[in-house]
C-alpha cells in the first residue's frame, strides 16, 4: 500500500507542475492593482481588448522591459524587474511561462 500511495502522489506532484503558472493568481497578486480587478484599467491602462490580443513575445516585452507594441516605450511607468519582482519570485524576474500566463487569464476576460 505505501508503495502505491508513493506513485499517487507523484502523479498529483507532476500534474500540479505540468499545468503550468496560474495567470489569474498572479494578475490578481501583482497586476490588479494597477490595471483593475479584471485588467479593465484603473490607475493603468486597460488591458483586456488591448495588450491581451498582442503577440505573447510584445506582450512580454511590454511587461519586463517596458516597450510596447510599435516599439515605443510605456506612456505609463511599470515595475521594471530588474528591480522588482512579482511578490513570490523572491526578486527574480517573472517567467516567460507567468507572464504567458497572465495574458492568456486576460484574454479570455474579454
Amino acid at each position: 500500500m505505501k508503495h502505491s500511495c508513493g506513485v499517487l502522489l507523484a502523479l498529483v506532484a507532476c500534474s500540479a507542475l505540468a499545468a503550468g503558472p496560474n495567470g489569474e493568481q498572479l494578475f490578481h497578486d501583482n497586476c490588479s492593482v494597477c490595471h483593475g480587478e479584471r485588467g479593465m484599467g484603473g490607475s493603468a491602462p486597460k488591458l483586456v481588448g488591448d495588450a491581451s490580443e498582442w503577440k505573447p513575445k510584445l506582450f512580454e516585452r511590454a511587461v519586463l522591459k517596458g516597450i510596447d507594441d510599435a516599439g515605443k516605450p510605456l506612456k505609463t511607468p511599470m515595475p521594471h524587474w530588474q528591480l522588482a519582482s512579482f511578490k513570490t519570485d523572491n526578486g527574480r524576474q517573472p517567467s516567460k511561462a507567468e507572464v504567458d500566463a497572465i495574458q492568456h487569464y486576460l484574454h479570455e476576460q474579454k
